[in-house]
């Protein structure tokens, strides 16, 4: 008996030793995503979806857009490229009843796909993917909720012995509307996202522990950054959050139509076309400015951030080195921001893609530099940004609002003086007018007038238009338009200098450092 005695000793004190060192094993979530690192899309394949037909097959949802099911092959060349995660979006409405039930044959193709990345020690995000999108079944919110919980408790149950390298995402880019504001509903979003957790937490296995990545607002960047977004309620403290990343929009999703000429009421005609080209200060300023946002609203209190859909459309003629610089201040930056990671939306299949960079079924990137500047980000062998970050009280733009005016937007900082610069073609003596709008307090337009006594000329020829606000209210934005004598004046740029000075990036030298990487 006494020799039982001190078996069953030996076992308790064994086991309590195991799990102290488990415990200590269970990495935090801002240890996985550093982890996770880059992070690849196997877009186009099990989440397509038709808005035309019912999908009968899981061949035909895989292979809608032209790709095949992922082999272990396959995986383990996207891996060598350096990324370190596969996210897995995944459509479901196809293969489960109006109860949420999954049939046993999807969930089996399912299953063979994470088991294979799984097994190359990748990270696998799987989610709830285009379920949600335009008008499926998920849209309707709150009338399909327990459908919503069902689903996931299924997932939940299939997957629950995996480890900690499967992480869960609970929906993607779907559209709650609130009829009663006539804008998004939040409401929905939180509710589902918090019976997504506890759906979860609550089932078996490793699911206490795993890490949770909760969809932010239609994943838009600013929804999701603002005060009507909340996290939900976790007991295990496990999550993250997601949303896309595509901007600015008119470069990286807009869609190529043929420049025209447009006449404007003065008379004076424009070439009009889209934005093909992207890398001046303004681009890099809005980047930098919209990870110090995503950084102030959920990483400096404890919630990483994926970006789940990063990316450039690439069969819209944008300028190549563009799409090059990008992806390498993008992908860079996100290693930079403890907390941050980013996913490469890859189509693959040029017939049916919009987002195309590595034909993973042929194993061929059509761009040689982009993949490579994968592989040597990987490494950390990466010219980075943080080493160039600036303090500065200076904010320049030359994109222009519309044909003739620049505007500059701006959270209520203290504006000492507005510097216009302009080519003139006519002689001084002509008068023009040059207004500047700006904000008070209360919401109204304020304008400031100059004209040639404003104007000094500079060494290059251009002249210089120097306006002193430091005794006006100025808020929101500074936009700066010419009105009279337009025949005459053309602006290149516009310059706020603040009364504080904020994080920027030394533009010229960090865009000379990485010339090599995007050429």
């Amino acid at each position: 008996m006494k020799t039982l005695s001190v078996i069953l000793s030996i076992i308790l004190f064994v086991s309590l030793i195991l799990d102290y060192l488990y415990g200590l094993a269970k990495k935090k979530s801002f240890e996985i995503i550093r982890e996770m690192g880059m992070g690849y899309n196997i877009a186009n394949t099990f989440d397509s979806f038709s808005l035309f037909t019912d999908l009968e097959s899981p061949d035909e949802q895989i292979e809608l857009n032209g790709n095949i099911a992922p082999t272990q092959d396959m995986i383990k060349k996207i891996k060598k490229y350096g990324f370190k995660t596969i996210r897995f979006p995944v459509t479901w409405m196809y293969f489960i009843d109006d109860e949420g039930n999954i049939k046993s044959e999807w969930m089996s193709r399912v299953k063979k796909v994470i088991d294979i990345i799984i097994n190359e020690k990748l990270y696998c995000i799987l989610n709830v993917h285009n379920d949600g999108y335009n008008s499926n079944w998920l849209i309707r919110g709150m009338e399909v909720k327990d459908k919503y919980i069902n689903l996931w408790s299924q997932i939940a149950k299939e997957f629950e012995n995996y480890n900690e390298y499967l992480i869960f995402e609970s929906m993607d880019e779907v559209y709650f509307f609130d009829y009663d504001t006539f804008d998004f509903d939040y409401t929905t979003l939180i509710n589902l996202n918090q019976a997504f957790v506890d759906t979860i937490r609550k089932s078996g296995g490793n699911n206490k522990e795993r890490l949770l990545i909760i969809a932010g607002a239609n994943a838009d960047l600013i929804w999701t950054c603002s005060s009507y977004y909340k996290i939900p309620v976790d007991q295990s403290n496990k999550l993250a959050v997601s949303f896309h990343y595509l901007l600015p929009l008119d470069f990286v999703s807009d869609t190529y139509y043929e420049p025209y000429n447009y006449t404007n009421e003065l008379g004076l005609t424009y070439l009009y076309g889209p934005k093909l080209i992207w890398g001046n200060y303004m681009d890099y300023y809005q980047m930098l400015e919209d990870f110090e946002l995503i950084k102030k609203s959920f990483v400096d209190k404890g919630i990483p951030v994926i970006l789940n859909k990063v990316g450039v459309l690439t069969e819209e003629k944008k300028e190549i080195k563009s799409i090059r610089e990008y992806l390498y201040v993008l992908f860079t930056l996100s290693l930079d921001y403890d907390g941050i990671m980013s996913c490469l939306w890859d189509t693959s299949n040029k017939t049916f893609g919009d987002m195309n960079f590595y034909d993973r079924t042929n194993d061929i990137w059509y761009d040689e530099q982009l993949k490579n500047n994968f592989i040597q980000i990987s490494k950390g062998k990466y010219i980075k940004p943080k080493d160039y970050y600036i303090n500065t009280t200076f904010k320049t733009t030359d994109i222009f609002l519309s044909f003739d005016s620049l505007s500059i937007s701006f959270e209520n900082k203290k504006v000492l003086k507005i510097f216009i610069n302009a080519r003139i073609t006519g002689a001084l003596f002509v008068d023009f007018d040059l207004v500047v709008y700006t904000n008070n307090k209360y919401g109204y337009d304020s304008k400031i007038k100059c004209g040639k006594d404003n104007a000094k000329k500079q060494y290059d020829g251009t002249y210089l238009i120097e306006i002193d606000v430091s005794k006006r209210e100025c808020y929101d934005y500074i936009e700066a338009t010419v009105m009279n004598g337009i025949k005459y004046i053309t602006l290149n740029n516009l310059t706020i200098e603040f009364e504080e000075s904020f994080l920027s990036i030394d533009h010229k030298s960090y865009k000379n450092a990485i010339s090599d990487y995007i050429s």
